[in-house]
Parts: structure tokens; sequence; C-alpha cells
């Protein structure tokens, strides 16, 4: 049986070579770069997004300057970074195992404060037990919490998916819905948690999940002076063009996770770390 994975680099080795130039093109550094690929997956569902027009990709140059602002303003070298960026974690794969929309759904609300990891230990017996939306709908509470103890928040998040299959069940045919709109009605679901359902669970590109990882890189590179995840996702929409919305959130938190770490980044490693104005090197 197929599997999917929630943010995970694939087994294939690739490789990049590439000659990065800053300045005035007088220095010059040569990068190589080891990263894993994947064969890319087909989404659970080939539904197309609705027809709306797709937000129009602003050049760097029509961007109003930050306010004054303690932040740097790095957005100039935006498209320089996402091309190193893009290489480096070509096709990535997200990393949470499911095999339908609502189990998507479920591990990502149960991914909350918690790692991929652990949500995979949990889920793996969980969607045995409960197979169906109705079984969720219906499932004992305190039980359900048991169940999903060890993620953390167990009673907000059984509260949050029991109450989701339940209006999924009462006002979409048991269906999970397949828009922005829909998706952030359901209790405990949020733009972040809805862009991860449409791209990976129905292949739409709605917008770009913006977890702690893109937030704390989207500010050390310069992308955004903002802290609030809708003002960031606003603001990486006007520098990314929409195909590389989900693949852009993702590259940020492979590179958040391996690489960028909160605690000790690794910039003498870094293959951004030229165009970095957080760099501590």
């Amino acid at each position: 049986m197929a599997k999917y994975f929630f943010y995970r680099l694939g087994d294939d080795m690739a490789a990049l070579k590439k000659d990065t130039v800053k300045g005035n093109g007088k220095e010059k550094e040569k990068m190589t770069v080891t990263a894993t690929a994947k064969k890319e997956k087909k989404p659970i569902s080939s539904s197309s997004s609705p027809s709306s027009k797709s937000p129009r990709h602003v050049s760097l140059s029509e961007l109003p300057a930050f306010p004054v602002s303690k932040k740097p303003d790095n957005r100039s070298n935006f498209n320089a970074i996402w091309n190193i960026l893009s290489r480096l974690y070509p096709k990535p794969e997200i990393e949470l195992d499911f095999e339908t929309p609502f189990e998507l759904l479920t591990a990502t609300i149960l991914s909350a404060q918690c790692t991929d990891v652990q949500v995979n230990a949990v889920t793996k017996t969980l969607f045995k037990k409960y197979k169906t939306i109705e079984d969720y709908a219906f499932a004992n509470p305190t039980v359900f919490e048991k169940d999903i103890y060890s993620t953390g928040f167990y009673r907000m998040k059984t509260k949050h998916v029991i109450e989701c299959a339940n209006v999924i069940l009462s006002e979409y045919g048991g269906s999970v819905p397949q828009t922005m709109a829909e998706l952030t009605k359901l209790p405990g679901v949020g733009r972040k948690t809805a862009n991860i359902v449409l791209a990976r669970g129905f292949g739409i590109i709605e917008g770009i999940a913006v977890d702690t990882h893109v937030k704390r890189l989207s500010n050390k590179l310069g992308f955004t002076e903002n802290d609030d995840p809708e003002k960031i996702e606003k603001d990486l929409m006007k520098l990314a063009k929409k195909e590389d919305y989900d693949d852009l959130s993702l590259s940020l938190i492979f590179h958040g996770r391996r690489v960028c770490n909160a605690q000790r980044p690794k910039c003498d490693f870094c293959q951004i770390q030229e165009l970095c104005p957080s760099a501590d090197v």
C-alpha cells in the first residue's frame, strides 16, 4: 500500500555544484552540496483548485522598503537564495504518515508541539483503530485522549479531531472540504494546516504553510519583518511564484531542521550563508 510522508527527503542521492557570485562579481565561492532527492509522489486526489486568478507575482523592485525596523531587508536576494534551496532540497516530501485526506488532517492536528516521529508512532496504531470518519466522530473522548496522550495537549487535540469529524460528516457528506475557506472553518484548523491538507492531500496550491521553522528563517533571511504567521505568508507569497509555494515551505522547514538550528545554527556549513544577513561567520 502506498505511503505518503510528511516533509521527508527521498533516498536517491543528488549532487549540486554551483558558483555563487556576491556583490560586483569579484567574489566567488565554490559550493558543493550533497542532498537527497526523492521521486515525486502524486497527491491523493488530482482535483484542481477552484477557478480563481492566481496572485500576480510581484517584481522585487516593486516591493516597498521595510519601515524603520531593526530587521534586515534582504528581499532582493530572495531569488538567489531560493535557487540554492530548491537544489538542496529537490522535490521535498512531507514526513507524517497518512493515506487519506482525513488522516493527513488528523496527523497535522496532532503534530502541533510534537515531533513528526512521535506522531507517526501514535498514528501507526491510531489509524488502524479508527478507520473511518464515523469512527472518529463517535469516538469516546476519554479513550481517544489515552490513544494520543504522548503527542501532548491531548485534551484539546482530541476535541478538535472529534469535532472536525462531526462537522465533516454533517456539513460535507463525510468528505474533507477542498477550499481554504471551508477548511479554516473546521475546529482547530488554521491556514497552516489548511495549506498542508490542500497541497498534500489534494494537490491544490493555495498559500504557504508557515510553521515555526518557516517563521524563524523568513525573519533571519530578511524576507519579512513580521512575526504573525499570516502576515509572513503574505510577504512570502509576494516573493515566490505560486507553483513554488509548497516546496518553499518544505525547503525552509528542512533547512531549519538540518542546518539553521534555532539553538546552534551551522553557519559554517550553510550553503546560503554568503547571502544571509544573519549569518554568524
